[in-house]
C-alpha cells in the first residue's frame, strides 16, 4: 500500500510541475522540490532556474499585490496594477512555509529560514529570516557552526539505516 501511494504521490507531483511549467515556471533540472510550491496564479513570473536549489514544502511565491483591490473601484486607480517576479539563484535553500513576496531576487548560496516573510532582495551568501526577513547570519558562519556542532554518528550506519542510527545516537 505505501508503495502504491508513494507512485501515485509522485504522479501526481510530476503532472503538477509539468502544468506549471507549460504556465510558465521556469526550473532547473537541479532543483529539489519538497512538495509543490504555491505558486500562484502568475507561474510565469516565478524563476526557480538556479541550479542546486531545495525549495520545502508549503512554500508561497506570492507575484502580485492583491490589495489594490481595495482602491481599484475608483477612477483614478481603476489600472494600477502590481506585479513584481521572484528568482532564486543557485544554491539557494528556501525553508517550509516560507512566503517570497514580489519583486525578490534570493542571491546565490544563501538560506530562507522555515516561516520567513521575504519582502526584499536576500543577499548572496547569507541567511535570512523571520517576519520580515531580516539577516541574521552568513552562510559561512553557519556552516562552521554546523561542523562545530555535528554528531558522532555512526556514518556507515547512518547510510545504511539513518532512523537507526539517530535513535542509537540519541536515545
Amino acid at each position: 500500500m505505501k508503495k502504491l501511494f508513494n507512485l501515485l504521490y509522485r504522479a501526481k507531483k510530476k503532472f503538477l510541475l509539468y502544468k506549471l511549467k507549460r504556465a510558465g515556471l521556469k526550473i532547473s533540472d537541479s532543483c529539489r522540490l519538497i512538495g509543490i510550491p504555491n505558486l500562484g496564479s502568475e507561474p510565469y513570473l516565478v524563476d526557480l532556474s538556479g541550479q542546486n536549489c531545495v525549495i520545502s514544502d508549503n512554500v508561497t511565491f506570492i507575484t502580485h499585490d492583491g490589495a489594490t483591490a481595495i482602491f481599484r473601484t475608483k477612477d483614478r486607480y481603476q489600472d494600477v496594477i502590481r506585479y513584481g517576479p521572484i528568482i532564486v539563484n543557485d544554491n539557494c535553500f528556501i525553508g517550509y512555509g516560507s512566503i517570497i513576496l514580489p519583486n525578490v531576487t534570493i542571491g546565490p548560496n544563501s538560506v530562507v529560514g522555515a516561516g520567513s516573510v521575504v519582502t526584499k532582495d536576500v543577499p548572496p551568501n547569507s541567511i535570512v529570516a523571520g517576519n520580515p526577513a531580516r539577516v541574521i547570519n552568513t552562510v559561512k558562519n553557519f556552516a562552521e557552526k554546523c561542523l562545530r556542532e555535528n554528531p558522532n554518528i555512526d556514518r556507515k550506519l547512518y547510510k545504511n539505516n539513518k532512523r537507526k542510527a539517530l535513535e542509537d545516537f540519541f536515545f
